[in-house]
């Protein structure tokens, strides 16, 4: 089969076959970001009893690891798809790694103290001091602040892609999709905004545990942004397939 006709599971035509210098630069950053991850687990065990400790942190680094690792599966499907290495591509790739690399530490500080509180503090690898409302607004913020500019990066890079659609000889189907990704990480912007609004405004008291969930619940939101995008491109690429029957 010809390169050119070289598609991937969503029906993009690859045209970044080759990794470029701006791929492995991302590449090495965010295998940086996990190891960054696992020096944030603390010392190395030396003992049974600390071994057993330390085994406690695996979902929270399990958790943080999938995030990191899904941000890194977006780009290396964006550069695959588009294979954009212009000076726009470039600065917002480098970007993308500054706020990986930023949001290391508050990502699995965020981890583990989720995983801790839903296992009844089973699975807490060590104690963290959240202590106060103020300390859990602060903690809610940084999350949302580093996931809300992770997702207005990838949105603008697709709204990049977009822009050169002609040069890059987009059909009408990838740039469908890719109003799609527009959209749908434009959504996890809004997200991580409410979780802000709701962190700083919201009256919260560890009396009212729901209250206090609040800012880190809307992020389930997701789960239903994802189908509601999904069955409204189907719905646009089976008008566009449609139209060009006969």
């Amino acid at each position: 089969m010809h390169g050119d006709d070289l598609h991937d599971e969503q029906g993009f035509r690859i045209r970044g076959r080759q990794p470029t210098r701006v791929d492995a630069f991302v590449d090495a950053a965010f295998a940086f970001a996990v190891t960054l991850l696992v020096v944030a687990v603390g010392h190395i065990p030396t003992s049974v009893q600390e071994l057993g400790q330390a085994m406690r942190g695996v979902p929270a680094f399990a958790a943080s690891f999938l995030l990191i690792a899904r941000f890194w599966r977006s780009h290396r499907h964006w550069s695959r798809r588009y294979g954009l290495e212009d000076a726009k591509s470039v600065r917002l790739s480098l970007a993308l790694v500054f706020v990986t690399l930023v949001y290391v530490y508050p990502l699995r500080m965020v981890a583990a103290l989720v995983v801790a509180i839903a296992s009844g503090g089973y699975f807490a690898e060590q104690s963290l001091d959240v202590g106060s409302v103020e300390d859990g607004r602060t903690l809610y913020v940084t999350f949302a602040v580093g996931y809300g500019v992770a997702s207005l990066i990838f949105a603008l890079l697709h709204h990049h892609a977009l822009d050169c659609a002609d040069a890059i000889g987009l059909s009408p189907a990838e740039r469908i999709r890719t109003r799609t990704s527009i959209e749908r990480y434009g959504a996890f912007v809004g997200i991580a905004c409410l979780s802000i609004l709701l962190a700083v405004l919201l009256p919260m008291t560890h009396a009212d545990p729901r209250a206090y969930a609040l800012p880190g619940l809307v992020y389930t939101l997701i789960l239903l942004i994802r189908p509601g995008l999904a069955r409204r491109e189907r719905r646009s690429l089976a008008q566009l397939e449609a139209q060009a029957s006969p």
